[in-house]
């Protein structure tokens, strides 16, 4: 489903927090060696141990190939590039790294293996590093827009905004159809409290790429600050495109839950929501203690709730609200002793917890 509407009645309302970005890899094509061999049939057991020899017989012989590139071409940078790749798609990060130093050693003008060394950097969380190489990628090549956007993300989480607007800039001065691009300018603008530059750019990368579920979600949300239902429509878009989504899921729900007052209906919907999360997820305490909100603040059914935040608790045993909420759900059946004990749990785990404080005075007074 794609959606167009417009986006100026949302200038004045305050930004959900950011939604972090993954780092997308580069697809790298690797030398494939294919083999052929005639097969008898055999137990399953032996299938899975032939097979699984058959794999690593094949990754030595890719390696032993890749090595005998690198001995008849040691000037190739290309040669150390490719090994690189091949032991960073095995998870050998030591040694893809050692490959892309090699490569640059042997030529240090090649912006795109700076970008490879960069995903790398990024991937081990040695952001400075990253961020070194990516300039080094653009001073080198300043048309390639895979690291001017890469630039501008990493610039983002250091909060150097106006560098990152520029290399946005000049990547979609390149190509104007860089979905990611008016994305990640969409999230400058969030972060720096313009909400309706910040609207629009989620807007645009929507336009450009009406599969791309981060825009969706943000969009969503400040339609949600609006109380406009626009956020039900966006948020089902983004379950769509991505059905496994839990932040989707979880922020539909909340504003089912919170405008059922247009609706009734919204709660057993929002109910769903929880259940779909809870099956995709199920050590999803969150959404577990919303069921048993729901439950308890708009549907009084407090049996309901009561199983709800007993599982909240199972999961997470220090889960003070749950406590605070079981209680309340005891409270409202006329259980009083059920009531005091999650009341006093709550308390030993948070002696400051006020609301659960005056909940036992509440009982104790009766």
């Amino acid at each position: 489903m794609f959606l167009k509407s417009p986006v100026h009645v949302l200038g004045f309302f305050i930004l959900h927090s950011l939604i972090p970005v993954t780092m997308k890899h580069i697809l790298f094509p690797l030398l494939v060696i294919a083999t052929l061999s005639a097969c008898e049939e055999t137990p399953v057991a032996s299938n899975i141990e032939n097979n699984q020899a058959a794999t690593i017989s094949q990754a030595d012989t890719m390696l032993a190939f890749l090595n005998d590139q690198i001995i008849q071409s040691p000037s190739n940078p290309d040669v150390f590039l490719e090994r690189g790749r091949y032991h960073w798609s095995k998870g050998n990060d030591f040694n893809a790294l050692n490959d892309l130093d090699a490569a640059l050693t042997v030529d240090s003008t090649r912006a795109d293996i700076y970008l490879e060394r960069a995903e790398l950097y990024y991937e081990s969380k040695n952001f400075e590093a990253a961020l070194a190489d990516y300039k080094k990628c653009v001073n080198l090549d300043a048309t390639n827009t895979l690291g001017l956007i890469r630039l501008a993300t990493m610039n983002i989480h250091f909060r150097n905004y106006e560098e990152a607007i520029q290399q946005l800039n000049l990547s979609l001065q390149q190509d104007d159809k860089l979905s990611e691009a008016y994305y990640l300018k969409g999230r400058i603008y969030k972060e720096t409290g313009d909400t309706l530059l910040s609207a629009s750019s989620y807007q645009t990368a929507i336009e450009v790429d009406p599969n791309y579920y981060e825009p969706y979600v943000e969009v969503a949300l400040l339609y949600a600050k609006a109380q406009s239902d626009l956020a039900i429509e966006y948020n089902t878009t983004a379950i769509e495109i991505r059905p496994r989504s839990i932040e989707a899921r979880y922020n539909l729900a909340i504003y089912l839950q919170e405008t059922g007052f247009k609706d009734s209906k919204r709660y057993e919907k929002a109910l769903s929501q929880y259940t779909k999360i809870i099956e995709i997820d199920p050590n999803n305490a969150s959404a577990s203690f919303n069921t048993g909100f729901v439950y308890l603040e708009y549907l009084q059914d407090y049996e309901a709730g009561i199983e709800a935040f007993t599982d909240a608790i199972d999961l997470l045993p220090n889960y003070t609200q749950a406590y605070y909420n079981r209680g309340l759900c005891f409270e409202s059946l006329g259980n009083k002793t059920e009531a005091l004990k999650n009341y006093n749990t709550a308390l030993i785990i948070d002696p400051t917890f006020t609301s659960a404080a005056i909940a036992k005075g509440r009982v104790l007074s009766e």
